[in-house]
C-alpha cells in the first residue's frame, strides 16, 4: 500500500470514505423480489428461479419474469427498481418498456407517486453477455428489488461527489488554491451532516450493501469493505431510515454548500466551454453479431427516451439509417417516439449515411449510395437530412470524402479517431478539410484522454478536453460526446446529474447541451487552418488486409451491382423489361451494411463473418442472375433466318469500346467455327471446365452494347501461332517473363518499350511473424518485417496452359500447413501479367506479402481511392513518411517515372506499401482476436503487374476496371439496337460510375467522375430520347 504524505491527497482519501458512508443512506427502503420465472423461448414452459440462483439454461435471449406488490406504507413515495439479471436485458414493467439493463444501467424510476398495494409485473429479455459481448459464464438472478430513494441524501451525495471529483482533478493539475477551497467546503458539509451511527446492525447492513454494489462509474471505491474479509459476514438487510430532522438537515447542508460554490465561482470563474452531445456509438457488429445489435438498439433507445422525460435538457445524437430502419421494423411504437423527439429538437439526426462505414475501403459509388440511402431515409422519416458527417471511430478517411459529403448536403465533419495516431499528433482540432478536388468541409475533433468519444462527464474529461483543445485561437468552445458506447447503453442518470452540477462550476469549463450542428453554426470559419487530402490514421493498418474473404466479396459485389444496374437499364430501354428497383435497393443495403467500420475492416468476431460471407455471396449470385437475365433475351421473337447459327451475344457493360477477348461456355467435343462482327472468324483456345477463350484482331465490342457470336460446324480456320510457353518462359507480343526455380520472376520485359521492369527477383512471397503489441486484428507493428522468411517453390515450375491466346506457368509453395499455388498468365493483346493465386491458409499470427523490386526511380507512389487517386511518398524522410509503412489502395497502386511506370493491379486486396523502388502488396493475415479463425481455409484472388508508358494516367484506371469487369457472354437476339451503344462519350477521359434508374422517377441517371485529377470536357451522345 502506498503511503501518501501529501495533505491534499490525504484529504481526498478521507472525504471519499465519508462519501461512501453518505451513499449508504441514499435508499430509504428496499424490498427484494425473491422469486421469478424463466424460459428459453416463447413456446417453452416457465420454470421457477429464485434470487441468487443461476439460470437453468443459457440461450440467447432468454425471458425472465417476476412480480411484486408495493408496500402499503410506501404510499406517496417515488419508487425505483434495481436489477442485475445476469446479462444485458430489456426491462418491461406492466407491459411498458423501461430501458436497457447492464452493468452500467441498473436502476429505473417506476412510479412517481405510489398508492401502496399496487402489483408490478416485470418481464425482461436477457442475453448472457456483457456490453462488450463478454460471456457471463454462470449467469444468475443476482438482484431484483424495488426501493424508495432517499432523495435528499442522493442529491447531497451527488453535490459532494461532483465537487470531490473536481477537487481531485484540480489538485493533480496544481490548481491547489481552488482544490483546497473545495475540500474545505466538502469537509464543512460532512461536518454538518447528521447520519445514524448508533445502531450497529443497521449501520453495517447499509455499509455492506453500498460497498458491494458500488456504481460502475463512481469515482472513489474503498477496498476496506466487509466483503473482503476472511470471515464470510452476512449482515441483515437495512430496515431503518433517516428521520425528518435528518432529512431537513441534509437540505440545509445542500443550501449552504451551494452558497459556498457560488462564492468560489466569483473567485475562480469557469474556464473554457464544452458543448455536450449524448450518444451511444452503437457498433452495428463487433464483439457481438448483427442480431444482438438490433436488441442493443432497442435497449439503448428506450433508456434514452426515459432519460429525456426526466431530463429535458438532454440532447442525444444517433447516426446510421440502418439502425433506425431496424427500429422501424422491430418496434414501431419506439420509432414513433423517436420521430417526436426529433421534431422537438431533443434527438439529433447525424451521419447522413446508411452506416458509419470504413473510411478507406469503399469505392466512390459505394460512398454515393451510403449518402444517398442515408439522407433519403432521414428525409422521408424525419423530414430532415443530416448536416454533420458523424464518423467518430472509422480508421482514417479517403481524400475525396469532402466532395462526396458536400454533394449530399453535408458541410460539416466530425471524427475522434485521429487522436489515436501513434507517432505524429494530428495537428488540428478545428479546421477546414480540403479534398483532392478542392472541396472543403468544416471539420472538428476533440481529445478526451480518458474515455474518448464515450465520456462519463468526469472532471478529468471536462477539464482535459478543454485544455487539449487547440482551436482556442479560433473558437471559444469544444464539442464533447458522452454516454457509454461501442456496445451501446448511452447516457446515464448519473452523467446528467453531473452535467447539472458541472455546467457552471468554479474553475471548470462551462457546459452547454445542444444539437451537434448548432455547435458548427457558431464557428467563425474564415481564419481556420486547412488540411489537404487524405486523413491517414497512424494505427489500425492491418484493417486493409484482415478478413480477406469479406474484402474480396465486397469488391466483387461493388462491381457486380453497378454492372447489373447498367444491364437492367439497357434491357428496360431496348426491350422494355421491368427494372428490378426493389431488389437493387435490398442488395445495395446488404453491401452498405457490410461496409460498417468493424465488418469490412476485419475487426469483428467469427459469427459476424459467417453472416457477412453468406450475405455477400448470396447478393453476388443474385446480381449475376439479374445481369444475366437482362442481357439474355432468347431467340423466340426472331425470324428463323436471323436466328440461324446464333450462339449468343458478347456484352460490354462498360462505357468504352474494348477489344474482343472473352471466355464463353462451350462444348469442346464438336469442331466449330465462330463468327463475330459479320464474317470475322474468331481465334479460340479451349480451356479447362468447358470454357472457351475467344479473340479477334481489330474487333471492338461497343461500350454498353454487344456483338452477336455465331457458330457453324467445321474446323476453325482462324489460326495464330501459339504464345511462346515452356516451364520457365512465357512470351506474347507485349510482354516476356522468365520464372526462377524458386517461383519468383527472374525477368519481366516490356517489349513495347524495350525495358526490363524488375530490378531483382519479382513476386517474392514473404511470410512474417505477425504479433502486434495490441489490437490483433487491427494492427501491424512497424517492426513486422524484422521476423520473416521468404517462401520458395517445393516443385519445379510447370507450363499448365498454352495456345494461341493465353499461356500460363504454375509454381507451388509449401510451408508447414500453408500451400500456395500461383499461375503466371499472359494473354494475347494484353499488357498485364496476371498472377492468379490459390492459398490453403492454416496457422495463426502470420502475414503474407508479395514484393516486387522495380527498375523505377521516383519519390512518390500513387494509389486509387474513391473516385480519384492519392499521392504518397515512397521514402522515409520524415516521421510522417515513416508512419505510412502500410497504406490503403483500391484496384491499383503505381510507381512511375515521368515517361514510364508500373502499376500493381488486384481484385479484392487493399493494403500495399512502397519503400524506395520495392512495391509490396499485403495478401493475407491470421490474427486470433476477435476471430480466432480469421481467414482460415482456402482463398483465391488475383493480382499482377501492368507496365505502361508515361504515368498511371496512361491506361491504369482502364486496365484495372477491365480486370474487374470482363466481357460477358449471354444468349440473346441479334438485334441492331443491341449492337450499338445507347450512350457514348466523346472528349476527355472520364469514367462511368453508374448507369441506373433514378430514385424518384422513370428517368435514367448516368454518373461520371474524372479519375486523373484533371479538368475535363465531355460530350455524351445518347441514342434515346432526352427530355
Amino acid at each position: 500500500m502506498e503511503i501518501s504524505r501529501d495533505a491534499l491527497a490525504q484529504s481526498l482519501r478521507r472525504l471519499s470514505i465519508r462519501l461512501l458512508e453518505l451513499n449508504a443512506w441514499c435508499d430509504r427502503d428496499r424490498q427484494l423480489i425473491e422469486e421469478g420465472e424463466f424460459r428459453t423461448r416463447p413456446d417453452a414452459s416457465w420454470s421457477k428461479i429464485s434470487l441468487g440462483e443461476p439460470w437453468p439454461a443459457i440461450e440467447t435471449p432468454v425471458e425472465i419474469q417476476f412480480e411484486t406488490v408495493i408496500p402499503k406504507n410506501w404510499a406517496g413515495s417515488l419508487v425505483h427498481g434495481r436489477f442485475q439479471l445476469g446479462g444485458e436485458a430489456l426491462l418491461f414493467m406492466n407491459g411498458r418498456p423501461m430501458g436497457g439493463l447492464n452493468s452500467l444501467h441498473q436502476e429505473y424510476p417506476l412510479l412517481s407517486e405510489a398508492k401502496g398495494g399496487e402489483t408490478l409485473r416485470f418481464q425482461a429479455q436477457v442475453v448472457p453477455h456483457g456490453l462488450f459481448g463478454t460471456p457471463v459464464p454462470q449467469p444468475r438472478l443476482d438482484l431484483a428489488c424495488i426501493l424508495v430513494p432517499e432523495e435528499d441524501a442522493r442529491a447531497l451525495y451527488r453535490d459532494l461527489a461532483t465537487a470531490l471529483d473536481a477537487a481531485g482533478y484540480l489538485a493533480r493539475k496544481s490548481r491547489v488554491a481552488l482544490a483546497e477551497a473545495l475540500l474545505g467546503a466538502i469537509h464543512r458539509a460532512f461536518r454538518e451532516t447528521i447520519l445514524p451511527r448508533n445502531d450497529t446492525e443497521e449501520y453495517l447492513a447499509r455499509i455492506a450493501v453500498v460497498s458491494e454494489n458500488q456504481p460502475a462509474d463512481d469515482f472513489y471505491g474503498n477496498e476496506e469493505r466487509p466483503g473482503s474479509l476472511w470471515e464470510r459476514w452476512k449482515f441483515r438487510s437495512p430496515s431503518g431510515s433517516l428521520t425528518t430532522q435528518q432529512r431537513s438537515r441534509l437540505r440545509e447542508v445542500r443550501t449552504a454548500f451551494a452558497a459556498e460554490l457560488a462564492q468560489l465561482r466569483d473567485r475562480f470563474p469557469p474556464e473554457g466551454q464544452a458543448w455536450l452531445t449524448g450518444h451511444a456509438h452503437l457498433d452495428l457488429a463487433w464483439l457481438w453479431p448483427l442480431e444482438e445489435t438490433r436488441r442493443k438498439a432497442r435497449r439503448t433507445f428506450y433508456s434514452v427516451v426515459g432519460l429525456m422525460e426526466r431530463y429535458p435538457e438532454l440532447r442525444f445524437n444517433q447516426s446510421s439509417a440502418q439502425v433506425y430502419a431496424w427500429i422501424e421494423h422491430d418496434d414501431p411504437a419506439l420509432f414513433r417516439e423517436i420521430q417526436g423527439l426529433v421534431r422537438n429538437g431533443q434527438w439529433d439526426i447525424v451521419g447522413g449515411m446508411w452506416v458509419e462505414p470504413d473510411g478507406n475501403l469503399p469505392c466512390g459509388e459505394s460512398w454515393v449510395r451510403q449518402l444517398l440511402f442515408g439522407q433519403r431515409y432521414f428525409q422521408s422519416r424525419f423530414a430532415q437530412g443530416a448536416t454533420v458527417a458523424w464518423l467518430p471511430d472509422s480508421f482514417g478517411f479517403n481524400g475525396n470524402l469532402p466532395q462526396l459529403l458536400l454533394s449530399a448536403g453535408i458541410p460539416n465533419f466530425f471524427t475522434h479517431k485521429l487522436t489515436w495516431n501513434e507517432r505524429n499528433p494530428f495537428p488540428y482540432d478545428l479546421y477546414w478539410w480540403e479534398g483532392i478536388d478542392g472541396s472543403r468541409v468544416l471539420a472538428h475533433s476533440f481529445s478526451n484522454p480518458d474515455n474518448g468519444y464515450n465520456a462519463r462527464l468526469t472532471a478529468l474529461e471536462l477539464g482535459e478536453t478543454w485544455r487539449r483543445f487547440r482551436g482556442k485561437a479560433h473558437h471559444d468552445a469544444t464539442l464533447l460526446a458522452f454516454g457509454y458506447g461501442d456496445g451501446g447503453g448511452g447516457p446515464t442518470e448519473e452523467m446528467l446529474e453531473r452535467f447539472r452540477r458541472f455546467r457552471d462550476f468554479p474553475g471548470m469549463p462551462n457546459l452547454r447541451m445542444d444539437r451537434v450542428v448548432e455547435y458548427y453554426k457558431t464557428i467563425a470559419a474564415q481564419s481556420l487552418p486547412v488540411w489537404v487530402g487524405e486523413k491517414y490514421l497512424e494505427y489500425h493498418r492491418a484493417t486493409f488486409t484482415t478478413q480477406g474473404k469479406v474484402k474480396l466479396l465486397h469488391r466483387q459485389l461493388e462491381h457486380a451491382l453497378v454492372e447489373a444496374e447498367s444491364a437492367a437499364v439497357l434491357a428496360a430501354l431496348q426491350r422494355q423489361m421491368a427494372y428490378p428497383e426493389a431488389p437493387f435497393r435490398r442488395l445495395w443495403e446488404i453491401l452498405l451494411l457490410n461496409e460498417f467500420h468493424d465488418i469490412l475492416p476485419g475487426s469483428s468476431i467469427h459469427t459476424v463473418y459467417e453472416t457477412a460471407h453468406r450475405q455477400l455471396a448470396a447478393a453476388l449470385d443474385e446480381c449475376s442472375s439479374i445481369r444475366d437475365r437482362a442481357i439474355s433475351s432468347g431467340k423466340g421473337n426472331q425470324e428463323p433466318e436471323s436466328a440461324k447459327d446464333l450462339e449468343g451475344l458478347i456484352w460490354n457493360l462498360q462505357m468504352d469500346d474494348r477489344p474482343l477477348l472473352a471466355e464463353i461456355a462451350a462444348d469442346p467435343q464438336e469442331p466449330t467455327r465462330r463468327i463475330i462482327a459479320g464474317e470475322k472468324e474468331v481465334v479460340t483456345q479451349q480451356l479447362e471446365g468447358g470454357r472457351l477463350l475467344i479473340w479477334a484482331d481489330e474487333v471492338l465490342v461497343p461500350g454498353l452494347g454487344a456483338l452477336p457470336l455465331r457458330s457453324v460446324p467445321g474446323e476453325p480456320g482462324a489460326m495464330l501461332s501459339g504464345i511462346q510457353t515452356d516451364s520457365t518462359d512465357l512470351e506474347t507480343e507485349k510482354l516476356r517473363i522468365r520464372v526462377n526455380g524458386d517461383g519468383t520472376l527472374a525477368s519481366l520485359f516490356d517489349k513495347d518499350c524495350g525495358r526490363e521492369v524488375l530490378a531483382g527477383r519479382g513476386n517474392q512471397l514473404w511470410l512474417f511473424t505477425d504479433i502486434p503489441r495490441q489490437f490483433d486484428a487491427w494492427d501491424i507493428d512497424a517492426s513486422y518485417a524484422e521476423e520473416g522468411i521468404e517462401l520458395c517453390c517445393d516443385t519445379a515450375p510447370e507450363c499448365i496452359e498454352t495456345g494461341p491466346l493465353r499461356g500460363a506457368i504454375r509454381v507451388r509453395h509449401r510451408h508447414e500447413q500453408i500451400e500456395i499455388t500461383q499461375d503466371y498468365r499472359l494473354s494475347r493483346g494484353s499488357g498485364f501479367l496476371e498472377i492468379r493465386t490459390r492459398v490453403r491458409w492454416h496457422g495463426r499470427r502470420q502475414f503474407l506479402r508479395a514484393l516486387f523490386p522495380l527498375e523505377i526511380r521516383t519519390h512518390e507512389t500513387w494509389a486509387e481511392t474513391a473516385f480519384g487517386a492519392v499521392a504518397r511518398s515512397n521514402h522515409r524522410n520524415t516521421p510522417w513518411d515513416e508512419a505510412r509503412f502500410e497504406m490503403p489502395m483500391h484496384r491499383w497502386a503505381d510507381v512511375s517515372e515521368p515517361n514510364y511506370g508500373v502499376s500493381l493491379l488486384n481484385i479484392g486486396k487493399y493494403g500495399y506499401n512502397v519503400n524506395g523502388s520495392v512495391l509490396g502488396i499485403s495478401l493475407l493475415r491470421s490474427p486470433i482476436y476477435p476471430d480466432p479463425y480469421a481467414d482460415e481455409g482456402d482463398h483465391e484472388f488475383v493480382y499482377g503487374i501492368y507496365p505502361h508508358r508515361g504515368t498511371w494516367r496512361n491506361g491504369t484506371v482502364q486496365a484495372a476496371r477491365r480486370l474487374h469487369s470482363p466481357l460477358r457472354f449471354a444468349a440473346g437476339r441479334d438485334d441492331a439496337k443491341i449492337r450499338s451503344s445507347l450512350f457514348r462519350l466523346r472528349g476527355d477521359t472520364v469514367e462511368l460510375a453508374a448507369l441506373k434508374k433514378a430514385e424518384d422517377s422513370e428517368d435514367i441517371l448516368l454518373r461520371f467522375y474524372e479519375p486523373h485529377g484533371n479538368r475535363a470536357r465531355t460530350t455524351i451522345e445518347m441514342a434515346v430520347r432526352v427530355r
